[in-house]
């Protein structure tokens, strides 16, 4: 039976007493993430003999956790008013623990796979670059074009308020043409590892080496205080695969397949 996870300290619980298990997981966030959630009331909880499922309810879709002690199956997952996406981060080499049929038995089904790729940084590189950054007057159609471009359930996609949180701190770049907004690059900061979160170019401005430019003005703005660069990129989407080859990332061997279990 679901149950809401009504404190901070109820989350903190479940989780150190699971993970303490060594049992397999998908539950990799950090801290700051998961007791955030718990203190908004966004989680909930399903126990069960030999596992735990954990469910973080977004805007459009509901993120959802499990537990499994070894030679536990997947069990049967109650009926929910919004479609469960489950993301799960292993070594390609490796393959999927548990395996994907196991959760295709209880209402699971492939959505997409994600590959990570990473650029270290040994030392600042060299040239100079003159960086634009965006202004919170483009806050609105960076929003519309990340609506466009990008699926509504894994991308992490901010509200406008973190948006613009992420211009007042200079973490989004701008590429400006004929005075208007073609394209724009998100990042953030995993202590000395910078992400790219998102980057997009209007449609009508693709294939003119825009997405290219800006990774590379990105890659030069945080070398000198990144120990590396790093990213996850659809491995349905060749074109930005190469895209991000040509700049110098490469896989690093981590993958992460993403299932769906529809709403109801």
């Amino acid at each position: 039976m679901i149950t809401s996870i009504k404190d901070k300290k109820t989350m903190e619980s479940i989780v150190r007493a699971w993970h303490s298990k060594r049992t397999q997981t998908n539950f990799l966030l950090p801290e700051e993430v998961y007791l955030k959630a718990a203190a908004e009331k966004r989680c909930s909880v399903d126990r069960f003999e030999g596992g735990c499922y954990l469910f973080f309810q977004q805007e459009r879709h509901i993120d959802f956790y499990f537990f499994l002690e070894k030679g536990t199956a997947p069990v049967e997952i109650p009926a929910l008013p919004l479609p469960l996406v489950m993301e799960q981060v292993c070594l390609e080499k490796k393959g999927q623990e548990p395996k994907a049929s196991l959760w295709e038995k209880v209402g699971f089904r492939p959505y997409l796979e994600r590959k990570r790729l990473v650029m270290p940084i040994v030392e600042g590189v060299s040239g100079s670059r003159t960086i634009v950054y965006a202004e919170a007057a483009h806050a609105r159609q960076i929003l519309e074009m990340m609506e466009e471009s990008f699926e509504p359930y894994t991308s992490a996609l901010p509200d406008e308020k973190t948006l613009l949180e992420s211009i007042a701190r200079r973490e989004v770049l701008a590429e400006i043409r004929d005075g208007r907004l073609v394209g724009f690059l998100r990042f953030g900061w995993e202590k000395k590892n910078c992400v790219l979160w998102q980057i997009a170019v209007l449609e009508s401005e693709k294939g003119k080496g825009i997405g290219k430019k800006l990774v590379r003005d990105w890659v030069w703005l945080v070398s000198p205080e990144a120990l590396r660069c790093q990213l996850w990129v659809r491995t349905d989407n060749p074109a930005a695969m190469r895209m991000y080859e040509k700049t110098g990332f490469l896989p690093d061997g981590r993958i992460a397949p993403v299932m769906i279990k529809e709403k109801g």
